[in-house]
């Protein structure tokens, strides 16, 4: 489900299907004034929804909350799927490396009905241009191990509140899910369960080389695109189920925006100064990463 311009649509349809999805579909949440043009972003007309009045009546009316209609689309996809795994990803998400995702997801165990992608977050260096577009060259992984929470508070002086397991965006990571399975409720973003016990999953492995699957997330795909998108979250008001940590880096950006100073928020978030990069490197928390390709069609 996705409120993007083309481009960014353009850019996911075009990497899912250099990856070998056999189906993309795109549930646009907006107005229809502003939907992507089906053949402008690849895809055809079936796999475009335009989340609209009818759409959600259809469904029982269109829920406030963005997580809450994020689950009714989940659901929506799950009931039609017709292809082995269904992967349900935001626009901002890429699978990163050199893995073939379709040998990894055949590879999963036959008693397994879940398939997980650990989280990285793209970033910048210090001084790098942030509004290329994708154009971030390091990737940071979350951390689990003792100490996390200090770890966010030294590394980000005055910011680490923003920060969970090292991450700002989730840290749970996304999942594929066989098609078939019995999930009551139906699957959700971070979680399926049966009978409200989680499913078992397996973490997807490129079964050549035993290369992780992770999924790339651009938080921010640049300082323009981040820009954005708060300014759609601060003029919706829609922090039902963002959590505190969200809650409070929409707060420092409200304030940020009055005065201005968005760009050096930003560049806090989302830039690495030589001493941050050298101790995340230390700790085996980063990672390289070549700028995303934009869309061909852009």
């Amino acid at each position: 489900m996705a409120l993007a311009p083309e481009r960014h649509i353009g850019v996911f349809v075009d990497h899912y299907r250099a990856r070998g999805a056999q189906r993309v579909r795109v549930y646009f949440d907006g107005p229809a004034s502003a939907a992507p043009r089906p053949t402008a972003v690849g895809l055809s007309d079936d796999e475009l929804t335009l989340c609209d009045d009818a759409f959600w009546a259809s469904r029982g009316g269109r829920p406030a909350s963005v997580e809450a209609r994020q689950r009714i689309v989940y659901a929506d996809a799950y009931r039609d799927l017709q292809a082995d795994w269904l992967v349900v990803v935001d626009i901002d998400e890429l699978i990163f490396g050199p893995v073939d995702l379709a040998a990894a997801l055949q590879a999963v165990p036959a008693g397994c009905g879940l398939a997980i992608f650990p989280t990285v977050e793209a970033v910048w260096r210090a001084g790098e241009d942030m509004n290329r577009e994708y154009g971030a060259v390091l990737a940071r992984k979350s951390y689990s191990g003792p100490g996390w929470s200090e770890l966010g508070h030294l590394l980000y002086p005055g910011a680490g509140a923003f920060f969970v397991r090292g991450l700002l965006g989730h840290h749970m990571g996304k999942y594929a899910v066989r098609r078939g399975l019995d999930c009551t409720p139906p699957p959700r973003i971070h979680e399926a369960k049966r009978n409200e016990v989680p499913l078992k999953a397996a973490r997807a492995r490129d079964p050549r080389t035993g290369r992780p699957v992770r999924l790339l997330h651009y938080d921010a795909i640049s300082l323009d695109a981040w820009r954005a998108k708060w300014d759609r979250r601060l003029a919706a008001g829609d922090t039902v189920e963002i959590g505190r940590r969200r809650c409070r880096q929409q707060a420092t950006y409200a304030a940020a925006r009055e005065t201005g100073g968005e760009r050096a928020l930003f560049a806090r978030l989302y830039s690495l100064n030589r001493v941050q990069e050298a101790v995340l490197r230390r700790l085996g928390l980063l990672l390289d990463i070549a700028p995303a390709p934009r869309s061909a069609r852009h």
